[in-house]
């Protein structure tokens, strides 16, 4: 059954409103900061597998601006903005051919991501809370803390397959989209 435009808009809608309230959840929760950008991602799959890769980035678009905009909690909403379409682009990644080929793109995928956002949060927004968390921390500390975020991030890649198959097998149905 062919969804009509409406029905697309109200669904983007309804997960989009779920999103930016994860994402406020990362200015109410302490240590939120990434739990959140990644539990609003997640969101997206069902965007995504409904509605394709154009309603998709739609979806992330709209929620990444008002992330920006709304949410009190500015690094998650950075994080999110550098991180939050990764979903679509597991698909992508999961095209490549040979496991090894695959991981390298994702992680380099994370790893300039990320730095990249950090550095905009450091050095081009001067965010107060990020700049004091960055304070005094040495190049050995920053190594440990990518390490860590490596770690979480194939955990996080693996839960997604699941994650997918789940909403298909199970929710997909009960959902009757």
């Amino acid at each position: 059954m062919r969804k009509s435009k409406t029905a697309k808009l109200a669904l983007c809608g309804v997960l989009a409103a779920l999103a930016v309230a994860l994402m406020f959840l990362g200015g109410a929760v302490p240590f939120a900061s990434i739990a959140c950008p990644v539990l609003a991602s997640v969101v997206l799959l069902p965007v995504y597998a409904e509605l394709g890769y154009k309603w998709g980035l739609l979806w992330y678009g709209a929620v990444a601006a008002l992330s920006l905009l709304i949410a009190p909690d500015k690094e998650g909403a950075i994080l999110f903005v550098a991180l939050g379409y990764y979903p679509m682009l597991h698909k992508l990644f999961g095209r490549l051919r040979g496991q090894v080929l695959k991981w390298l793109a994702k992680l380099l995928y994370l790893n300039a991501a990320t730095v990249g956002a950090y550095l905009l949060m450091l050095y081009v927004f001067c965010i107060e809370s990020v700049v004091r968390d960055f304070e005094g921390v040495q190049a050995v500390m920053l190594a440990l803390i990518l390490l860590l975020a490596n770690i979480s991030f194939v955990v996080y890649d693996l839960l997604l397959d699941r994650l997918e198959i789940f909403y298909h097998v199970r929710l997909r149905p009960k959902l009757k989209l």
